[in-house]
């Protein structure tokens, strides 16, 4: 068996999407595949494995690799910091892999922050200060350690995220519609992205259907870019608890050098008001630190722990 016809697979899995990845044994990309969501807080085990291994299948089919030249599989995936959730989905998944008699040989679970902190730096130290439906912020010291801020879900945590920005915006509906609040366009917008034509149509789409509250952020950024005062104060806000993540991890650190941060996660990586304004208050607050973009795509972090096991 040549180096070259052996293989890792990548994982980046979210509250939104998975994405995944097959490399040789040198780096080389030889299949991409994306997936729906493996939060393993909101989706469970069961469905996260599925989706996984219908990803494999997918990569596999593409790369025209036999899966037993799959030689490991990291995943990096939101909701996997408990030990006891990570041997679960790891059960679940050889479980669903034996039944399409797809051979797993090495299976990793990680969070989707370490892996991001690997696509960033490539091992270096630094920052990976991330955004999507959740929010957390993840530090390797020049020595080594590893230090977090954040990342304890949207009951608990989650400040800064797409899911805190939806909700708040939500929030700023019910607040105009009791007379609480100030007029804001994120009602119209609010009945419109959620299907509905008044406030007690919108109640049921959120408690009873599971309506993607996450989702409902870009809303906010149109209605700040539309000039609207509460959905400007949101974001202000939200950008505020980001740039909090940083400065904590600076404060128990306290690097010699400049900090380096990539901004990463869906909310941070696309060109919008909310990114630029996270990025401008973490400049202007903390000098000492350096923006920079990520070396590696996120699923690639993923893959480079699984590269480095042959090394």
């Amino acid at each position: 068996m040549s180096e070259q016809r052996r293989f890792v697979i990548g994982v980046d899995g979210g509250g939104t999407k998975t994405n995944a990845i097959l490399v040789g044994l040198d780096g080389t990309v030889y299949a991409e595949a994306a997936g729906g969501p493996t939060n393993l807080a909101t989706v469970g085990t069961a469905k996260a494995a599925q989706v996984l291994l219908d990803l494999f299948l997918e990569c596999c089919a593409t790369a025209k690799a036999e899966p037993e030249l799959l030689q490991n599989v990291v995943l990096g995936l939101a909701g996997a910091g408990r030990p006891a959730v990570r041997a679960d989905l790891t059960d679940k998944l050889l479980a669903a892999a034996a039944k399409k008699k797809f051979p797993l040989k090495s299976i990793v679970v990680e969070t989707d922050a370490r892996i991001a902190l690997e696509a960033a730096f490539a091992g270096g130290p630094g920052v990976a200060l991330i955004a999507g439906t959740g929010s957390i912020a993840l530090y390797r010291t020049e020595d080594g350690k590893y230090l977090r801020a954040g990342g304890w879900g949207h009951v608990l945590g989650d400040e800064g995220s797409g899911y805190a920005i939806g909700r708040d915006g939500l929030q700023a509906v019910m607040r105009q519609f009791d007379g609480r609040g100030e007029k804001t366009l994120l009602t119209k917008k609010a009945f419109e992205h959620f299907g509905v034509s008044n406030v007690e149509e919108l109640i049921p789409k959120i408690y009873t259907e599971g309506a993607d509250i996450a989702a409902f952020a870009p809303r906010v950024f149109e209605a700040v870019v539309e000039r609207d005062r509460p959905a400007h104060l949101i974001l202000v806000k939200n950008a505020n608890d980001l740039t909090d993540h940083v400065r904590v991890l600076l404060m128990q650190a306290r690097p010699r050098l400049k900090l380096p941060v990539c901004l990463m996660g869906g909310l941070l990586t696309h060109d919008n008001v909310y990114a630029k304004m996270v990025k401008e208050k973490i400049v202007a607050s903390m000098p000492q630190v350096l923006i920079l973009r990520p070396k590696f795509p996120t699923p690639f972090g993923a893959a480079i722990l699984g590269l480095n096991a042959f090394r």
